[in-house]
């Protein structure tokens, strides 16, 4: 039992030091490749901790090598842009001046529903407030609002922003929330010379009982 304490004891210093080796910018921005090697060293600590009939040198040897390779991409990546790129990949804009680009987020493999939440924990609820998004390398979203966006919530909003449409699938839901019927959604979409739902990529009735519609990019 005490072995076992002092190996894991050990083996916790050891990532704790390699961990701290890496960097805090390899820490709080996590690429791919950063995250591959902390979950390596995970489980190279796990194995020797879990059986002491492996040397605890052996892992520790073993994250040092893995802390080695990283220190050694992270060099190469801050001196070649070619090589960071193909290592990181580049930021993704996915709302360019108030439009969503549907091909970027198909792209990017995120859906409406995952964008709009995205949003809403960084403060904005409604897209028509937003004029651009870029999805960083590290995942995060970086959001500019429009140059008219009042960032003091207005005591007029009727309600929150209602999604009715997303890519192409009426909300029953969203339509029974607004009070609102199919006949008077397929007006809406007639007005903005829409034939059908499928046709449109977001319809969001906003906090002031106005449409916010968005087609598919054909």
């Amino acid at each position: 039992m005490l072995v076992v304490l002092i190996r894991s004891i050990l083996l916790y210093i050891a990532v704790l030091i390699a961990m701290r080796l890496m960097g805090k910018g390899e820490i709080a921005e996590m690429n791919c490749f950063d995250l591959v090697i902390t979950l390596l060293i995970a489980e190279v600590a796990a194995v020797p901790m879990e059986n002491n009939d492996i040397p605890i040198l052996k892992g520790i040897a073993a994250i040092v090598g893995l802390v080695l390779m990283q220190t050694l991409v992270s060099f190469i990546s801050l001196k070649s842009k070619t090589f960071h790129r193909i290592l990181s990949g580049g930021s993704t804009v996915i709302i360019d001046n108030g439009t969503i680009l549907y091909k970027a987020l198909k792209r990017e493999r995120i859906n409406i529903e995952e964008l709009m939440e995205q949003l809403r924990v960084q403060g904005y609820f409604n897209l028509k407030d937003i004029q651009y998004a870029i999805l960083e390398s590290d995942g995060s979203l970086s959001v500019v609002p429009t140059t008219n966006y009042n960032t003091t919530p207005s005591k007029k909003y009727v309600h929150l922003p209602i999604p009715l449409i997303v890519d192409g699938i009426v909300s029953e839901k969203g339509l029974k929330s607004a009070d609102k019927d199919f006949c008077w959604l397929e007006g809406i979409l007639k007005s903005h010379h829409i034939d059908k739902p499928e046709h449109v990529l977001v319809c969001i009735l906003d906090e002031y009982d106005k449409i916010f519609i968005q087609p598919k990019q054909i």
